[in-house]
């Protein structure tokens, strides 16, 4: 759901970074667990924090309510958390925390347009990478938002991931082209929860069905607004890790990349034949 875009544009880089001479490779204590096991060799846990946050409070205080929490390594937060206007001060908390941050805001950086946006910040405060939502909802469309124009996995010291915002994970070719591009783990912010019961059977099915044919790990967690606030994560093989709702709080679940699935063989496929999906 958009926000009010009448505000200012402070425009912030691509790429915009607190300190461009932090490297991941020589990050000084607190060094995060998930990259110290990665660049030795051993067991790649990832401790994620999935933040059913409440839209109405300030960004920035909720972030500093949940990121000093030493459990989580990674921490996504829901669809349209902030805006482009916050995004140096929400790189310069980050940075102070020492964690990932993956969640998703109003962007205003390019004159005249509004797009729903994911974000990848590093713990060193940088933005390395994002994703202009691609699949728009007819109330975004209604209040001029403009579709992203590219679907690209995004490399971290973390692993190649994806970003499906929102609605877009209802799409499987977007979760498709991630995984065709080597990403092992599927975030999908959400905005506001479920309207209706049916709504939260589907949206869970759907991740899990990502999970399923794509082999990678789904998370996903929505704003905790007048309506059915939910949280989830599934594995590869669509094992639910775990699942919550109706709760404001942080959900905590750890998975490790280099466990072993048994998933399909995207070798098996025949994409000679599916040319009118895309007609």
């Amino acid at each position: 759901m958009a926000r009010d875009a009448s505000r200012h544009h402070h425009p912030s880089p691509r790429g915009a970074c607190i300190d461009d001479k932090y490297p991941l490779s020589s990050m000084q204590a607190p060094l995060l667990s998930t990259l110290i096991t990665m660049q030795k060799g051993e067991s790649m846990r990832i401790k994620v924090g999935m933040v059913v946050a409440k839209r109405e409070r300030p960004a920035l205080s909720e972030l500093e309510k949940y990121l000093p929490n030493d459990w989580a390594d990674v921490f996504l937060f829901p669809e349209t958390y902030f805006l482009s206007e916050q995004l140096s001060d929400v790189c310069a908390l980050v940075k102070r925390h020492r964690k990932w941050l993956i969640t998703s805001m109003e962007d205003h950086r390019e004159p005249g347009k509004i797009y729903q946006t994911g974000v990848v910040i590093d713990p060193g405060g940088c933005l390395i990478g994002e994703h202009r939502k691609t699949v728009l909802t007819d109330w975004e469309k209604e209040h001029s938002i403009q579709p992203g124009d590219s679907i690209q996995m995004i490399e971290t010291g973390l692993g190649p991931i994806g970003l499906a915002v929102c609605y877009e994970i209802w799409f499987p070719e977007v979760a498709r082209l991630y995984a065709l591009q080597g990403a092992k783990i599927l975030f999908n912010p959400i905005g506001t929860g479920m309207y209706y019961e049916r709504q939260v059977e589907q949206w869970t099915t759907l991740a899990r069905a990502r999970a399923i044919e794509n082999g990678m790990f789904v998370f996903g967690c929505s704003h905790d607004v007048d309506t059915i606030p939910i949280a989830f994560a599934y594995s590869p093989t669509g094992e639910c890790l775990v699942f919550s709702r109706e709760v404001n709080r942080l959900i905590r679940v750890v998975i490790d990349l280099e466990q072993t699935y048994e998933t399909m063989s995207f070798t098996d496929r025949t994409p000679h034949l599916y040319q009118q999906i895309c007609a």
